[in-house]
């Protein structure tokens, strides 16, 4: 459609507005509510907003450190030695929830070879290491069992 004068017309007549908004625009946005961390062209506020957001980043990205749930050096090794130091922040976020780590529930789902099984052996060996409980760890087949049990095995 060519713009044209008659075009910016018909437009403005369906427009809902009255005369005395003839200046407001009614179908804008709301205003974004601005944080009171960011206020524009202050470079004080600015900073600390950033050490700030550096800080929270700094606390996430801890908390996603196997090193840092509280697991025996012996455990942290051998999940290093198979290359494993962090986890995704799903699991950090599962292992947060609730009483979790004081042996509430989780119920969980995520896709194949998404990292479910670190979720429930960080519980299961927490559990075990705490309390000096027996603990049973169900798995769908022999095969994973199986390879499970070797990989947690005590060397």
């Amino acid at each position: 459609m060519p713009f044209n004068r008659q075009t910016v017309t018909s437009r403005r007549r369906s427009s809902p507005r009255s005369d005395g908004e003839r200046g407001a625009n009614v179908n804008a946005d709301p205003p974004l509510e601005v944080s009171r961390d960011y206020i524009l062209f202050s470079p004080t506020r600015l900073a600390a907003a950033m050490k700030k957001a550096k800080l929270q980043q700094s606390i996430q990205n801890e908390s996603l450190l196997l090193s840092s749930w509280g697991l025996p050096k012996p455990i942290l090794e051998r999940y290093h030695k198979h290359g494993v130091t962090h986890m995704f922040e799903w699991q950090a976020q599962c292992l947060s929830v609730g009483q979790v780590l004081q042996g509430g529930n989780l119920v969980y789902s995520a896709p194949t070879s998404a990292g479910k099984t670190l979720v429930s052996e960080l519980l299961m060996l927490k559990r075990v290491l705490e309390t000096k409980r027996k603990a049973l760890f169900i798995l769908p087949f022999v095969s994973v069992a199986k390879e499970k049990m070797h990989y947690l095995q005590v060397t």
